[in-house]
């Protein structure tokens, strides 16, 4: 492959990346900037972009190595056995269950911003409906939607950046704040989770060639991603009247049109990712569990929803419970399978014991600070 095709390779990598990369946790992220400081989130913004673009160079590498597409689940069963299997199965099915628990807290906040005055359950409803109907659309045009939301999101980052100049500032947050130290775990982890665009990177690569190290391209990705974040939270914490754990319900002082133009972009985005995790649930569970049609799209419907009511309604909360310990567990399969797979050097090996120690650790706070509150 030339320099020039080389290059053009690894910019549409790291576009890949950064597609599935950005989404909503972005939301979580100026309420834990505020709570645990600026300096303390830009350190898990670069430490667990290092981590998480690490384990996806052993994602590709993997798949490289059996030479064709593979899902996680199928290299869970293939690697690791029957019990990581389901372990993947819980994590991944799970994890994407909760995040639609998020969204539609989420989704409901945008709702309330554009009519004033609705309160939190009639919000709640009136996305849920809004989401009923799409979820029987088919996997072409959700995958057209899946753009839409990138788009959406883009330009609520740029639509605060813009509108809070000169105010983009962390000035009146302080650095570090010692008791809140593991808060952004979760958040930031949720924000940057980005393993699904691996699949198809290898496509790509295996389209192009493989001559250019997957690395840099994998990791710029991810950390472009973190730098949009870094300009919406300074953003925030710049402009907004009040910090609020899901950002949106914070914004009710700011002027009308700003407010409703956040609120189309926001709902927007909400809900073209909300169908795209729809969709992998329903396939994971018809294709994986062969569950029938009419059970697998009940229990979409009705039990994120069902959740909300019946008291898990922090998004904050959600997120951190979501990245902390269902992500967590994620990169820990993706790890663990690359070990198993691939001839690795004592040092890579390490450092793969090291990442897996990382998420671990995280998973284990999570679990304890969700008993706990």
């Amino acid at each position: 492959m030339s320099e020039g095709g080389a290059r053009t390779g690894s910019w549409r990598i790291a576009a890949i990346v950064a597609a599935a990369t950005i989404g909503d946790g972005i939301f979580a992220l100026p309420f834990v900037f505020y709570q645990a400081g600026w300096l303390v989130c830009l350190v898990y913004l670069v430490v667990l972009g290092v981590l998480v673009s690490a384990a996806h160079v052993v994602y590709l590498e993997t798949i490289e190595h059996i030479g064709e597409k593979e899902r996680l689940l199928g290299l869970t069963r293939k690697y690791l056995g029957t019990g990581g299997f389901w372990t993947g199965f819980i994590a991944i099915v799970i994890g994407l269950l909760l995040t639609l628990v998020a969204y539609l807290i989420l989704g409901s906040q945008f709702i309330r911003l554009l009519i004033p005055g609705v309160s939190s359950s009639y919000g709640l409803i009136i996305f849920w409906i809004l989401m009923a109907l799409p979820i029987f659309l088919s996997d072409g045009h959700v995958v057209e939607l899946e753009v839409l939301g990138i788009a959406c999101t883009t330009a609520i980052i740029l639509l605060i950046f813009f509108t809070a100049w000169p105010a983009v500032t962390f000035a009146g947050v302080s650095a570090v704040n010692a008791p809140n130290l593991f808060l952004p775990f979760g958040a930031v982890l949720f924000s940057l989770a980005g393993w699904t665009s691996v699949e198809p990177a290898y496509e790509s690569r295996k389209r192009r060639g493989r001559s250019a190290d997957p690395w840099r391209a994998l990791a710029f990705g991810t950390f472009f991603v973190a730098a949009l974040y870094m300009l919406f939270s300074a953003g925030i914490l710049g402009s907004a009247p009040a910090i609020a754990p899901d950002t949106v319900s914070g914004l009710v002082g700011w002027p009308t049109w700003k407010r409703d133009l956040l609120g189309i972009f926001g709902l927007i985005a909400v809900a073209t990712v909300y169908l795209p995790i729809s969709r992998e649930i329903k396939n994971s569970l018809e294709k994986d569990l062969r569950w029938n049609k009419g059970t697998s799209r009940a229990l979409l419907l009705l039990l994120p929803v069902a959740l909300v009511f019946l008291g898990l309604n922090n998004f904050l909360l959600v997120v951190g419970l979501v990245g902390g310990l269902f992500l967590s567990l994620q990169y820990l399969l993706i790890v663990s399978v690359g070990r198993r797979a691939l001839t690795l050097s004592p040092g890579r090996k390490f450092f793969l014991d090291l990442i897996a120690a990382v998420f671990v650790i995280g998973a284990v706070y999570e679990v304890w600070t969700f008993i706990v509150h």
